[in-house]
């Protein structure tokens, strides 16, 4: 793959903008400055970093902040190590629709006159937005972050604002909902725990390779769809054929899914309930039947017994990486290979040197699956010694 665009003179945010710190670099120095940071971390090996299908326009899924100068509302990236919010008026990587989409939020707000978020003191409706949007579908799902609960004329307020993202769209996308989600706190999580529906559905619909999953704003779904079978498949192709499988922080199951055809047997394990309903109804729609999910600590369950007849388990922890508990619960088990999907190469080295008594690296492979970033997924396979 050859990109050679050079994006500065095309990007105004790019100087003062947190999101994409290798924007002005040719896409082939990108790969092999991650190759280069892989490298640092595993001396001895000589990694390959698969390139993205899509290098711009490849986020599926935004998250962005309000905020306010002068009085005019702004939508945006936060700025470089603060909580600056930049007015974005054009970016490389978000989803042509979803930009156009974010636009239309922020020209809502202004119309209807709605105030932004203040974290100083605490005053201020909208907080953030959250917008995802079906590659396989064109289906967008809009995600309100407030600081309060449902106001009201919010039946009026979302059909407007249906109406003003629609006109923006491109003749395949469409809104297919609008969610509240109230966060009073004053933290800087973004999401609370309670939502409302204020406009079509609660999720979208997505398809990815042959399977289809409901997605709502607070599910995880990696965000780059062009690139997502690549790193799946890699997964896929070390799970022995007919081998019993653990699917560890597994989300809405994707992975599960991807890998049934091969394993005989899958129990996936998640946290977030929201998650785990989503990929519950995905098995469902799929008609997988060798696959099941339990809501839960990862650690607690496995070491109630959910670790008996398995030997192998994919783990797709979040960015700290495995916490000691888990660590020290792999170790101890019948497991005999760990498929580990990691976004941070750092805790993954970290995780390995723990494991390393019991597990040794085989292959280790990067995937690009956030160009222009200096972030990069790995999927490392250890096996029992």
């Amino acid at each position: 793959m050859t990109v050679k665009l050079d994006c500065t003179a095309k990007c105004p945010h790019f100087s003062e903008c947190g999101g994409c710190s290798f924007l002005d670099k040719p896409y082939q120095d990108q790969l092999a400055l991650k190759r280069q940071q892989i490298k640092e971390i595993f001396p001895e090996w000589n990694c390959e970093v698969h390139p993205s299908p899509e290098p711009f326009f490849y986020r599926h899924k935004v998250q962005l902040p309000f905020g306010s100068a002068a009085g005019k509302i702004l939508l945006g990236c936060y700025s470089k190590d603060s909580h600056r919010v930049i007015d974005q008026r054009k970016c490389l990587i978000q989803d042509r629709d979803l930009t156009a989409a974010a636009y239309s939020v922020r020209d809502w707000a202004k119309k209807f006159k709605l105030t932004a978020y203040n974290e100083k003191n605490n005053t201020g409706f909208l907080r953030h937005v959250l917008l995802r949007k079906g590659a396989g579908t064109g289906q967008i799902l809009i995600g309100l972050v407030t600081n309060g609960g449902r106001p009201s004329g919010s039946r009026f307020l979302a059909s407007k604002l249906v109406e003003m993202v629609n006109e923006r769209l491109s003749p395949a996308a469409q809104v297919a909902g609008i969610v509240q989600n109230v966060n009073v706190r004053r933290t800087n999580v973004v999401l609370g725990t309670e939502e409302h529906t204020w406009w079509g559905s609660s999720f979208l619909k997505e398809n990815l390779g042959p399977y289809r999953f409901k997605l709502g704003i607070s599910t995880f779904f990696q965000v780059n769809p062009y690139q997502t079978p690549n790193l799946y498949d890699e997964v896929l192709k070390w799970v022995p054929e007919g081998s019993g499988v653990l699917d560890l922080y597994c989300g809405t199951g994707s992975i599960s899914l991807w890998i049934s055809s091969r394993a005989s047997e899958i129990l996936g394990i998640e946290q977030n309930r929201a998650s785990v309903s989503a990929a519950r109804a995905a098995v469902a729609a799929n008609d997988v039947k060798n696959v099941r999910f339990m809501a839960g600590d990862a650690s607690s369950l496995f070491d109630k017994g959910c670790k008996k007849g398995y030997r192998v388990a994919v783990v797709d922890p979040p960015r700290k990486g495995l916490e000691p508990a888990m660590v020290e619960s792999l170790k101890n088990s019948d497991l005999q290979r760990l498929i580990y999907v990691s976004c941070n190469p750092h805790s993954l080295a970290t995780n390995i040197e723990e494991l390393k008594p019991q597990f040794c690296l085989q292959a280790l492979n990067g995937f690009d699956m956030f160009p222009h970033t200096s972030h990069i997924e790995c999927v490392a396979v250890l096996e029992r010694k």
